[in-house]
């Protein structure tokens, strides 16, 4: 997948918790500046890693059930997730070569170079 999936409170299960392939599941705000700093990184990391990665958001107003859930209290906030397990929690914008190397840390280093 090289796009960026929405996930809700509806899909939150079947789109991360039951995925097969390691999640990354990011809380934004609808209008935030962080929000659009944050898109073109996700929209990046998609890209290079998106046949290994789901890259997907979830609104916090929209979806409070899924953001409770994991805690958020702030935004963004990134929960990396491998088989439904977090592997690592990433606070804040960052660029999208730092944060493929944080998934790849979090994840192995051969992962997505395949």
């Amino acid at each position: 997948m090289s796009y960026v999936a929405p996930v809700t409170d509806a899909t939150y299960r079947a789109r991360v918790i039951d995925s097969l392939t390691p999640v990354l599941l990011v809380f934004l705000d609808n209008d935030s500046e962080a929000r659009r700093a944050f898109t073109p990184v996700l929209s990046e990391t998609a890209r290079q890693l998106g046949d290994n990665l789901l890259v997907a958001t979830a609104e916090t107003a929209t979806n409070p059930d899924t953001a409770q859930r994991w805690g958020v209290t702030r935004t963004p906030t990134a929960v990396l997730l491998h088989y439904g397990i977090m592997q690592r929690v990433l606070l804040g914008v960052r660029p999208a070569e730092r944060l493929i190397e944080e998934i790849r840390q979090a994840l192995g280093p051969d992962f997505g170079t395949a």
